[in-house]
């Protein structure tokens, strides 16, 4: 009786694993590759990064650029007049105890419009429940479009305005996640 052949092995598991993590991995990159030089610099930092501690409750249209970088514990706040309006920003390594890479504030006409902060993705239900530790518990879901989209949101009502930061982070660990104070619109 002639000797069985040998089947040819067949390939591991943990090989189809990781090419299929490298796929995915090089898909998310590919889609987020006009982001990505930004996104590098934010990680890497590139010079010196604040940690800050932001009073959103104490955040008024009224407050110059200068004031509002006092109540943030005086980091630099480098402005750029675009038209009537400005902005200013300044790289931080934490906000409220919670990563984040970018505070960008906006005033329009001299009243302060809008103070953004930039949490990475994976920290963002952790800037959530700093949120709801500093402000209470949300006053309510709203959905809001930004980029044409509708995104489901948190919101928190403040005397001068209101905070709101979107209710999940999303797939693409390449976007930042945004929470904004508004000014309240004029009366």
């Amino acid at each position: 009786m002639p000797p069985k052949p040998n089947p040819e092995p067949r390939p591991r598991r943990s090989g189809a694993l990781l090419l299929a993590a490298l796929l995915v991995l090089a898909g998310l990159l590919w889609t987020g590759r006009a982001d990505l030089p930004a996104q590098l610099a934010r990680w890497t930092g590139g010079g010196a990064r604040a940690d800050v501690t932001l009073d959103y409750a104490r955040l008024s249209p009224a407050l110059d650029a200068a004031t509002l970088a006092r109540q943030l514990g005086g980091p630099p706040l480098p402005c750029q007049a675009q038209g009537e309006a400005s902005v200013c920003e300044t790289a931080l390594a934490t906000a409220n105890g919670v990563p984040a890479a970018l505070l960008r504030a906006r005033w329009q006409d001299g009243r302060l419009q809008s103070v953004d902060l930039l949490v990475p993705w994976w920290e963002h239900h952790h800037a959530v429940g700093m949120l709801t530790e500093r402000l209470g518990a949300p006053d309510g879901n709203e959905v809001i479009a930004a980029d044409g989209q509708q995104l489901a949101a948190l919101r928190w009502n403040l005397p001068e305005g209101a905070v709101q930061v979107a209710r999940a982070p999303g797939w693409n660990p390449l976007r930042w996640a945004t929470a904004r104070w508004e000014a309240a619109p004029q009366r």
